[in-house]
């Protein structure tokens, strides 16, 4: 066989000790124990969850009644992760200590005089292009570029029923 030579003599002690090498690891690793806790963990309480408004769903099985509770529910989710920063959970928009300094306090969605002086189209496009001041500053962020209109009616059939909530401190046993 020509072209295949016995290694020299480096080569083979190069392979030699980095297989005894690779044997060492893997003896050191069944044989050594694994770490026991040594700290005493303290009693960790649980991390309050925001209390979110009881919001009435639709019962039925219907397609109309499954949509709505979609809907619904799709809204809350969206609200209590964007818009629960200025409105509160509860959507009072109270609490909030940046738009005081700013001279604006944001709409309470609680409020049903108020949500019914609104129409559904004014809302969407308050979500889609924003709520500006007198100045020309914005008090609210366009959504357009975040959600999707699907996702701005599901926040405005929401906002549409936070006003016949539950409270809940009022859900409390």
């Amino acid at each position: 066989m020509e072209g295949y030579g016995v290694l020299p003599t480096s080569a083979r002690v190069i392979i030699w000790c980095c297989g005894l090498l690779l044997a060492s690891i893997v003896v050191v690793w069944f044989v050594t124990p694994a770490p026991q806790s040594t700290t005493i963990s303290p009693q960790v309480s649980p991390v309050p969850q925001p209390q979110v408004p009881q919001v009435p769903l639709p019962t039925g099985s219907d397609p109309e009644s499954v949509a709505l509770r979609g809907a619904i529910l799709n809204g809350e989710r969206i609200y209590q992760r964007l818009c629960y920063h200025c409105h509160g959970r509860q959507g009072k928009g109270d609490n909030n200590a940046y738009m005081d300094s700013i001279g604006h306090k944001p709409a309470d969605h609680s409020d049903l005089t108020a949500m019914q002086r609104l129409s559904d189209t004014e809302f969407f496009l308050a979500l889609r292009d924003g709520v500006r001041d007198k100045r020309g500053w914005f008090t609210m962020p366009p959504w357009a570029s975040v959600l999707t209109p699907t996702e701005m009616w599901d926040v405005i059939t929401y906002v549409r029923r936070l006003p016949l909530a539950e409270s809940p401190a009022s859900s409390i046993p």
